[in-house]
């Protein structure tokens, strides 16, 4: 009956939320070309395509996302539409290559903005049809003019450019440029626009879905309808589409890092792994939280919980700016080997791999695995404020576990000493992840409204 009265309360709750859409901001935009074009070289030209549409199949199309950094400096979402950032022209610098108006595919798909929607609503200092772009394109070029092109987004315009190269390049000595550096160091730093374009607001709606998910679970439901919980909160507060697949796994499906099938039912002693978040203005959130199906821990459930909780944790609270974030990673590494060696499941600390299998977090942003480099000259990168990563540390009990005990050289006799502690265990995936901002004096949890704690999950269950 609890869980009744709980579905109609959500329904209530979201069904009178002020649920607003986004709306464009032209000046965000605008500081960001701003800034790149501070980065660009001199005598540079900078295009960006937007990314094709794709069929699903027969004539249906998969739903359209326009290519991250086009949207990063444009804001920009239509496709078949080009992104040309010209610095040394002192009256068009920033210039959009879009569809035209076509009364009849509007009618099936929306309106377009066309040129004059690409100069009053984007604000562009001036527009022209894509269709047109092979014969505009050179008269933007000076004599030495090199050119900034991301390969890879658009095969049609890969090929383009791979002509470009050949026919011009070579001629004149010109070169062409990858902008990804310039923008990955621009996007991993997180400032004013990225929040009032909507990052917390992702981050805020992923949270709110894992609570209302969390209540929701109970024996003899499917991860599906956890799952549609779980969309049904992100598209009710705006998010047009998830982030990445929604992954609620059950039983041993907790135990696959990237599950998303959601078919099983949820049974009596299972842990649920749920690794879901939202994306809104782009921008993406990553949450996971892993909790009892019956509402109570038991002791292995517990043991294994206690020991990736307090990894993630210990890890977040060293964040400040100036910490390598190799160091963070190490301390995760040595406290769930400690964990592990304790419960007797590995005869050294190091071995703790056999269990954990990935790394412990990854910047977001506009994507869920954002851009951004790890290391630079061989040094892991060092946190400065701004910056947005996820802490996300796991183990996971699965039956193959002794596989890769032998393949580290593990006798059979330890196997077998080992089997008879982990097998009440097996089965049992755990993952605890949060969104963490590095502050100017140390961080912030922007994902802490979610419960992780086993007596406040347990209250919240029940």
């Amino acid at each position: 009956m609890k869980t009744i009265y709980s579905i109609f309360f959500l329904f209530f709750l979201l069904l009178n939320a002020n649920a607003q859409p986004l709306k464009i901001d032209p000046d965000v935009f605008a500081k960001r070309r701003a800034v790149f074009m501070t980065k660009m070289d001199s005598n540079t030209v900078a295009i960006f395509t937007s990314k094709p549409v794709y069929i699903r199949n027969s004539d249906i199309e998969y739903q359209y996302r326009q290519e991250s950094n086009f949207y990063y400096l444009s804001g920009f979402e239509e496709p078949e539409s080009i992104l040309l950032i010209n610095p040394s022209d002192p009256k068009y610098k920033f210039i959009l290559f879009v569809r035209k108006r076509n009364r009849r595919r509007e009618t099936y798909e929306g309106p377009r903005a066309g040129i004059e929607g690409a100069m009053t609503t984007y604000k562009a200092d001036t527009a022209f049809f894509f269709d047109d772009f092979h014969k505009i394109f050179g008269s933007f070029l000076k004599y030495d003019s090199q050119v900034y092109y991301m390969f890879g987004i658009n095969p049609e315009y890969d090929d383009f450019f791979k002509k470009y190269i050949k026919d011009v390049v070579t001629l004149e000595n010109k070169t062409i440029l990858n902008p990804a550096p310039i923008l990955a160091q621009m996007r991993v730093i997180k400032n004013e626009g990225d929040w009032k374009m909507g990052l917390k607001k992702a981050i805020d709606i992923s949270a709110e879905a894992h609570i209302e998910a969390m209540k929701t679970i109970k024996p003899g439901l499917y991860e599906y309808e956890i799952q549609a919980i779980i969309e049904y909160v992100f598209r009710k507060n705006g998010s047009p589409r998830n982030g990445y697949p929604c992954i609620v796994g059950s039983g041993p499906n907790s135990t696959i890092l990237h599950y998303n099938l959601n078919n099983r039912m949820l049974k009596d002693g299972d842990m649920i792994l749920m690794d879901c978040g939202a994306e809104y203005g782009y921008y993406s959130a990553d949450i996971t939280r892993s909790v009892p199906v019956n509402g109570k821990f038991t002791k292995e459930q517990k043991d294994i919980y206690e020991i990736v909780l307090n990894a993630q944790k210990t890890a977040i609270e060293l964040v400040k700016p100036g910490i390598r974030k190799s160091d963070v990673d190490e301390k995760m590494s040595e406290i769930l080997g400690t964990g592990l060696l304790n419960l007797g499941f590995i005869k050294d600390k190091n071995d703790h791999r056999i269990f954990s299998l990935h790394g412990y977090g990854h910047w977001i942003g506009l994507e869920v695995h954002d851009v951004g480099a790890y290391t630079k000259n061989g040094e892991s990168v060092i946190f400065q404020p701004g910056m947005v990563l996820t802490f996300e540390p796991g183990i996971y009990i699965r039956p193959d576990v002794f596989d890769k005990m032998k393949e580290k050289g593990y006798t059979d006799s330890e196997i077998q000493k080992i089997r008879s502690k982990v097998e009440k265990y097996i089965h049992i995936g755990v993952r605890v992840e949060d969104d963490i901002l590095v502050t100017e004096s140390g961080f912030e949890n922007l994902s802490k409204a979610v419960p992780k704690e086993i007596d406040e999950i347990e209250k919240l269950m029940h």
